[in-house]
């Protein structure tokens, strides 16, 4: 799967809306790199980056939840909660893997993240979409 930012996906906040853009742009790094040659150490920053971004991305996220009123506040963060320990998990599995262990879950993680997170934004962000355009 290919990530890429479409206009259809906007919340209507500019943060949120340029975290989400990073967050694909990061994806879109993971999966270039599962089709060429591996870095194993760019490849490891840029999960670091990813991992960073959502999670300070998510703590925006439910503050700005909070300050709109959306209801679903408990709901969406525990969508958010899991996905920090998936994160998480696949960082200490990346980290001490073998370079064979690393190739083997960059070429399957962009594919599952960008799931993951067009997913979200689709079926979760959306959610709150008409309490932004209220604000």
């Amino acid at each position: 799967m290919s990530i890429v930012w479409d206009e259809t996906l906007a919340v209507g906040d500019a943060a949120i809306d340029a975290d989400h853009r990073r967050m694909m742009a990061l994806i879109a790094e993971l999966e270039a790199a599962a089709t060429g040659s591996v870095d194993c150490n760019v490849v490891g920053a840029t999960l670091g980056e990813l991992a960073r971004l959502t999670a300070d991305h998510f703590t925006r996220e439910e503050a700005f939840q909070a300050a709109i009123g959306f209801p679903d506040q408990e709901a969406h963060r525990a969508s958010h909660v899991m996905l920090l320990r998936r994160l998480a998990a696949i960082m200490a599995h990346y980290a001490d893997g073998s370079d064979e262990v690393r190739a083997g879950i960059i070429r399957t993680l962009g594919d599952s993240l960008a799931t993951w997170l067009l997913t979200h934004i689709a079926n979760n962000d959306m959610d709150f979409k008409d309490y932004v355009a209220r604000r």
